[in-house]
């Protein structure tokens, strides 16, 4: 793939800037509640809204066709609600204290609170998919949301194995993250009439790309700037998760220098420690092979793009395969 200078995120949603507002305020309307635990619990975590990349897949999707119909905006609402409510969750399961620069809601009030809310995110983003009256879609959906949950308990599953082969790796980001994005860009198809070949050319671009950027947010979680990245370094780690730099570096070292990190790893890793962690990814090239695969993947979604003429949502598309393995966030 040509390098080209990578844009920002406002420029590659121009296309649909107008729309995307629309989103926030109906993700707002479906998660309104008058129990005020809830509701201030709802108002911290949106209050940075993150990247909207789900919404913004929905509605590129649906972009292709001839108009944008409510159902559109309703389900992009639905599966951004979704996925937070998995984020919701992910910090519980991981005793995370930071997300996008704001306390976690497990840190700010407490793991009860987050699970309860979690699942009433949840509910809600179920409840707006069945509102599409679209079997389709609700099939589409409920198929995902399965892979996901199972995406998340092989993580688990997989804590602190530190003989994790990169294959079992591929295959719980494969659910955990790009099923969904996946299902993003096939569901705005789907409610847009789009022919099979091109719902299924924008599935398969949703995956790939899923996959780079999940391999992309797994490397930044070793060479982000924190108050950029937006989590604490470092995080998954210390959380027992193992991601491909890590597993790419054990996979080079000797007996010796695998007991040494794992040995590290299980007393917790200080800010030192991690220092030194990442000096030995860096020398190892264990980043830069993780970044390379990255790359891989978004050569193979670009691929998949060729099924659409030239317009601005593909180059929307195609800016976004630059931007995932460019951003620092």
């Amino acid at each position: 793939m040509p390098q080209k200078t990578p844009l920002l995120l406002e420029e590659i949603y121009k296309p649909i800037q107008n729309v995307l507002p629309r989103v926030e305020e109906r993700i707002l309307e479906l998660l309104a509640t008058p129990n005020e635990l809830s509701g201030d619990v709802i108002r911290h975590f949106f209050q940075s809204k993150g990247k909207l990349l789900r919404p913004a897949l929905v509605l590129f999707g649906a972009s292709f066709g001839n108009s944008i119909p409510e159902q559109v905006i309703l389900t992009a609402a639905a599966l951004e609600i979704f996925h937070s409510a998995t984020l919701i969750h992910d910090d519980i399961i991981d005793s995370a204290y930071l997300r996008r620069n704001l306390p976690t809601v497990n840190a700010k009030w407490n793991s009860q609170v987050a699970v309860l809310v979690g699942d009433y995110l949840h509910d809600k983003a179920i409840e707006a998919i069945f509102d599409t009256k679209n079997d389709r879609l609700i099939a589409t959906f409920l198929k995902t949301a399965g892979i996901v949950c199972d995406g998340e308990i092989l993580e688990l599953k997989e804590k602190n194995n530190f003989n994790l082969k990169e294959e079992t790796y591929f295959t719980i980001i494969e659910r955990k993250t790009a099923a969904l994005l996946s299902t993003c860009l096939e569901s705005g198809a789907i409610l847009s009439g789009l022919d099979v070949e091109r719902i299924l050319g924008l599935k398969k671009f949703g995956l790939y790309f899923g996959m780079a950027f999940q391999v992309m947010d797994d490397c930044l979680d070793f060479m982000g700037q924190e108050n950029e990245f937006g989590k604490t370094l470092g995080a998954d780690l210390q959380a027992g998760v193992l991601t491909l730099p890590l597993i790419r570096l054990i996979a080079l070292l000797d007996e010796g220098g695998k007991a040494e990190i794992f040995s590290k790893v299980k007393s917790g890793l200080n800010r030192s420690e991690l220092g030194d962690l990442i000096r030995l990814l860096q020398e190892y090239d264990a980043l830069d092979y993780s970044i390379t695969k990255a790359r891989e993947f978004t050569e193979r979604a670009l691929l998949e793009l060729t099924v659409f003429p030239d317009s601005p949502i593909r180059r929307s598309l195609e800016a976004l395969l630059d931007y995932v393995v460019e951003r620092n966030r």
